[in-house]
């Protein structure tokens, strides 16, 4: 299974003049199942109680800095709280722009109410748009929507060190990928790093999650040992 499952398991996306419900809905299953298929991600990689799984799908929360905060994949245990936590969101509808900013903002909550009360941990981001947002230049918008929000979202993507500013990222990855109009035929799913906008591999991304998790916790690292790819 892999990420590009999620999307295919979420099934066809709603036409243009679905109700504004349907379309919520949509949203909400595929980040659903895409923190199903990341965390089934990171369990390969070592983390071993990640959730959500497929057994169990439901969110878990947190008591952060500014309240309550439902995670959409957790990693942590009883003496240390929080140690990993990835924020799924995406914008699957056009005007594909219109939210980016509002989206923009709730990250940047999110991960403040986080790193308040757990400064140590390392919190990243999945944002995924459908191919259309990297195909909507104009004459008045010479760079696809995609393009622009991987720029705006690496502007809080690369926090290093414990004491950076709480309300970036440890990373923050994007996603571009084909939506089911029918349920067959394949689909084609691209990763990509926020700041370098270099493409990854599902492989690569998972290592690179556990690699930054590794860095911030030298005490107890998680290794790769026994990982069939």
């Amino acid at each position: 299974m892999s990420l590009r499952d999620a999307v295919f398991k979420t099934g066809p996306i709603p036409p243009l003049e679905a109700t504004r419900a349907t379309k919520k809905r949509y949203s909400e299953l595929l980040s659903q199942q895409l923190a199903i298929e990341v965390g089934e991600g990171l369990r390969r990689v070592g983390f071993s109680n990640v959730k959500p799984s497929r057994t169990d799908s439901k969110e878990t929360a947190i008591h952060g800095g500014l309240g309550p905060k439902k995670i959409d994949v957790c990693y942590s245990d009883e003496r240390h709280g929080l140690l990993l936590a990835v924020s799924i969101k995406t914008i699957n509808f056009p005007e594909f722009g219109k939210n980016l900013r509002n989206r923009f903002a709730d990250l940047c909550t999110e991960a403040i109410t986080l790193h308040m009360r757990f400064p140590y941990s390392v919190v990243c981001a999945l944002f995924g748009f459908p191919k259309g947002a990297d195909l909507d230049i104009t004459n008045g918008r010479k760079i696809s929507t995609f393009r622009r929000a991987m720029r705006l979202f690496a502007t809080i993507s690369g926090r290093e060190d414990y004491t950076d500013p709480a309300e970036k990222f440890e990373n923050v990855t994007m996603l571009l990928y084909d939506t089911v109009s029918k349920y067959s035929g394949d689909l084609n799913l691209s990763i990509f790093d926020a700041i370098s906008e270099r493409a990854l591999t599902e492989t690569e991304y998972f290592r690179m999650v556990l690699n930054l998790y590794n860095k911030r916790n030298p005490h107890a690292p998680i290794g790769l040992k026994g990982v069939d790819w």
